[in-house]
């Protein structure tokens, strides 16, 4: 069974309770349980990887990896699997290999980013923004009604979702159309040099992980802004 611990260009955030009633369930089951950590890895969610929120009761049997094993700068893909596992393949041939599989360019490249992960604290700074986001979100969320919910902050991974209807919490646009005033607040942001990830209603606030404190600072004001410009209360 193949999972994401925290999951990403959807919008969906399990609550805290998901993961471990996930892991429960299959092991009590004798199913093997994948991460997708390919979004949620390498401190996205302030962790190395999201299933450690749970501690060692949470540990998958495998881990899935790409995107952030080097940090997205050389195409790379990985596969951990347990103790366990390994032992059943031992003394069988497993034929998984493609034809530039473990090309050494792109393993330096994550061997490099691994290293700069950890020697420049790049997991815990993310927790640390992250929570930081996550307040400023809120804040923006008691200013502007059309934000119905705020999902994430464990690290520098958030989501906006946008209702027409706090209440209610009757969305903007059919999923997964994106709402005319969304579209045009995107717009205006990339004009204004700032990308925003959106989905259907949603608002992705994903940043690299060694954004500058400012930088940060300025986008969040900036969709203050925005929010109040096409989403007038």
């Amino acid at each position: 069974m193949i999972v994401e611990p925290n999951a990403g260009s959807n919008g969906i955030v399990a609550p805290d309770s998901y993961w471990p009633a996930v892991r429960r369930v299959t092991r009590q089951r004798g199913i093997p349980l994948i991460a997708d950590e390919v979004m949620s890895g390498f401190g996205r969610c302030g962790e190395w990887f999201a299933w450690q929120r749970y501690g060692d009761a949470g540990r998958p049997d495998a881990i899935t990896l790409a995107k952030g094993l080097t940090g997205a700068m050389m195409p790379l893909g990985a596969v951990v699997i347990s103790r366990e596992i390994a032992e059943r393949l031992a003394n069988q041939v497993l034929v998984t290999g493609l034809t530039y599989c473990g090309h050494p360019l792109s393993c330096a490249a994550g061997v490099a980013a691994i290293d700069t992960y950890r020697d420049e604290g790049l997991i815990e700074r993310s927790r640390q923004l992250g929570a930081g986001l996550e307040r400023e979100l809120r804040r923006l969320a008691d200013r502007h009604s059309v934000i119905g919910d705020v999902r994430g902050g464990h690290g520098l991974f958030a989501v906006l979702e946008l209702v027409a209807d706090r209440e209610t919490r009757e969305s903007l646009a059919p999923w997964p159309q994106t709402p005319p005033p969304l579209a045009a607040l995107l717009q205006a942001a990339l004009d204004e040099g700032v990308s925003f990830g959106a989905r259907g209603n949603l608002i992705l606030v994903a940043p690299p992980l060694v954004v500058d404190e400012r930088d940060l600072a300025n986008a969040l004001a900036l969709l203050d802004r925005l929010l109040a410009r096409f989403f007038p209360d």
